[in-house]
């Protein structure tokens, strides 16, 4: 039989975003425009979560082009350093992740997606990916989402909305976000974070009990 070694109550259920959280996608983005364009800007010079200023777009432009490449500009792009072995590491020592991304549920960038994480090594096993996450307060609330890794600044507001516990995965275009949550520059000071939420649960339910 399968030991975690901690008790259930200890055991959470986490929530990852993918683009900017787990996958240099700005990276990955700025090198499809650039081809696409026959521009040279550099991923530096994008300090917006858009791309459309640095390419000079209106958001209307932004959002056509932005349709017509994002299967090529999701296929590439590398991991964010040490995510894929935390994932996998917190999998092992009994928490379930699920990968909730605002990404269009249109069946070749659900396969890009899967195709993406697979590749890769992440803890995907068919059951724990959510697309087209708009509101992803809501879902996370909906499935029990207890711990929230984010980047986008929207999507961070409507987390705290929902009363969701979250983390930013630090980038330039978030540095301004207003509300003081804890921010991580490497996915290696997660386990001191999901510790820490552990501790606080089982304090939590020892004072329940009392």
């Amino acid at each position: 039989m399968k030991e975690y070694g901690i008790g259930r109550r200890n055991v959470m259920r986490i929530g990852v975003d993918i683009d900017g959280t787990i996958k240099d996608t700005h990276r990955a983005a700025v090198e499809v425009y650039n081809k696409e364009l026959n521009r040279s800007v550099r991923v530096e010079d994008v300090t917006d979560f858009y791309l459309d200023q640095a390419y000079g777009l209106t958001p209307r432009e932004g959002r056509k082009l932005w349709r017509k490449l994002e299967d090529q500009i999701y296929s590439l792009g590398i991991p964010l350093n040490h995510s894929v072995e935390v994932l996998n590491e917190l999998v092992r020592m009994g928490h379930e992740i699920y990968f909730i991304t605002a990404r269009p549920g249109m069946r070749k960038i659900v396969d890009v997606t899967k195709e993406w994480l697979k590749k890769h090594g992440f803890p995907y096993n068919g059951d724990n990916l959510i697309m087209n996450a708009q509101d992803k307060g809501k879902v996370a609330k909906e499935i029990g989402i207890e711990l929230f890794f984010e980047d986008a600044p929207n999507h961070l507001l409507t987390l705290l909305q929902n009363r969701i516990p979250t983390i930013i995965v630090d980038a330039v275009y978030n540095r301004d976000f207003p509300h003081p949550l804890r921010r991580i520059h490497d996915w290696r000071e997660v386990y001191e974070i999901v510790d820490a939420k552990k501790q606080e649960s089982h304090g939590n339910h020892s004072h329940s009990n009392k």
